[in-house]
Order: structure tokens, then C-alpha cells, then sequence
């Protein structure tokens, strides 16, 4: 089983300071356009921001909800600052099971990293829940070790659900960079940011033989 590429629809925000109507002479406009090349949807000339937002995510969940079959569990897998959260936040609120929120929701700190141990406990409680009601599930997190992958595959497949690996191969300056611009209480050590990348490029072609129903890659640069 090969990977295939994931074309997510991710919208790209704009301003236009220059544009200007007769009715409004220099007047700041806004627009969106979705990034997926097959996708032409998009519109220009919001004179108010919130609007363009409004409509650019509205776009952007619509989409998601095409992505996987009803009921999949879908494994992100790739280093800090690779654009998951930004790609699970396509998606409705309560599919995601995301690692830093249930940080947050523990200590209010979504980087405290000494909770993980509590937080990987409910993350899996949410997991297990949702498989047996066969409701889809987005788990944000690194995912960058095969036994870790390996305990999810098992809990799908007890299920009898799908399971599928979303590979992010965002590159390795992108992630530094995005991570060093974050809060310092979310900044990962860059060194733990490479390992996770060179942990992704390694895992790619071994996920094929780890029983996922299907393997795709996105890249969130």
C-alpha cells in the first residue's frame, strides 16, 4: 500500500489595501481563496474582515467533512509545528482529541509537558469512547513512534473501524521556524523538533506494513 497525497481545503486570508470603489475611495478590502489546486472557491472585496473569516471556515469545514469515511480513526502523524492543529482545526470541535488541549484543560497550560502522562490517559478514554460509538475521531498529536501507532491500530481494529494515518511532511526549517515563534511555554526544544521529523521521514515507508486502512500525506508548509 502506497501513500497518497491528502489535498486538504485550506483557505488562504488576504487584505488589499490598495483596492478602492467608488463608493469606497481607499478602502481596505478582504478576501479568501482555498489553497487546493483543484478548488477555485474563494471571493475578494469583504469590507469587513470577519465576514471573509466567516466564510473562508465555513468553506474550509464543509470540505473536512468529505475527507474520511463516518466513523474513521484518523492519526496524525509528524513533528511540533508541522501544521497539525491548523489542519484539525478544519474540523469540527468535537471530533478533535488533541494532546495540548487536554494539557490545557488539566493545568491551563497547554505546553506543561509533566501532565502528559494524565493527559495521554483521557486522550485514550476519549479514544476508546468514540470507536465504540463509531463516531469519526482526529487525534492531534506527534504520533511519531511505531508503538505508539501500534496501540491505536489495535484499538480501530478491535473496533472494526477504519484507521488512517495523515502524514505531515512539512520541512524540517518550516517547523523550526514556526516553533520558534511560538510562546515560549509552547516552544519544543529544537533538537526534539528534529528527532520528530527524522522519526516521520523514517516511519513513511514502514506505516504501509502497520495495518492502517490507508496512509496519506499532507504538506502543511
Amino acid at each position: 500500500m502506497a501513500a497518497s497525497t491528502l489535498d486538504p481545503h485550506l483557505t488562504w486570508r488576504f487584505s488589499d489595501p490598495a483596492s478602492y470603489t467608488a463608493r469606497h475611495p481607499n478602502q481596505e478590502t478582504y478576501g479568501w481563496s482555498c489553497q487546493s489546486p483543484r478548488c477555485p472557491a474563494g471571493r475578494s472585496r469583504y469590507h469587513d474582515p470577519r465576514d471573509a473569516a466567516q466564510d473562508a471556515d465555513t468553506h474550509e469545514r464543509q470540505e473536512a467533512l468529505t475527507l474520511f469515511e463516518p466513523g474513521t480513526l484518523v492519526v496524525f502523524v509528524g513533528p511540533a509545528a508541522a501544521g497539525k492543529s491548523r489542519f484539525s482545526d478544519t474540523f469540527p470541535a468535537d471530533w478533535v482529541v488533541s494532546l495540548d488541549e487536554l494539557r490545557g484543560r488539566l493545568t491551563g497550560d497547554r505546553g506543561k509537558q509533566s501532565v502528559t502522562p494524565q493527559a495521554v490517559r483521557i486522550q485514550d478514554l476519549l479514544v476508546e469512547t468514540r470507536l465504540e460509538h463509531n463516531v469519526t475521531t482526529i487525534l492531534d498529536s506527534t504520533n511519531v513512534e511505531a508503538a505508539v501507532r501500534a496501540q491505536l491500530v489495535a484499538r480501530a481494529r478491535r473496533w472494526g473501524r477504519p484507521v488512517v494515518a495523515v502524514v505531515f511532511v512539512t520541512g524540517l526549517d518550516v517547523c523550526l521556524l514556526r516553533n520558534a515563534k511560538r510562546p515560549a511555554n509552547r516552544r519544543v526544544p529544537d533538537d526534539t523538533v528534529t528527532w520528530q521529523f527524522e522519526q516521520t521521514e523514517l516511519s513513511l515507508p514502514a506505516l504501509a506494513g502497520e495495518r492502517f486502512t490507508s496512509v496519506r500525506t499532507i504538506d502543511a508548509g
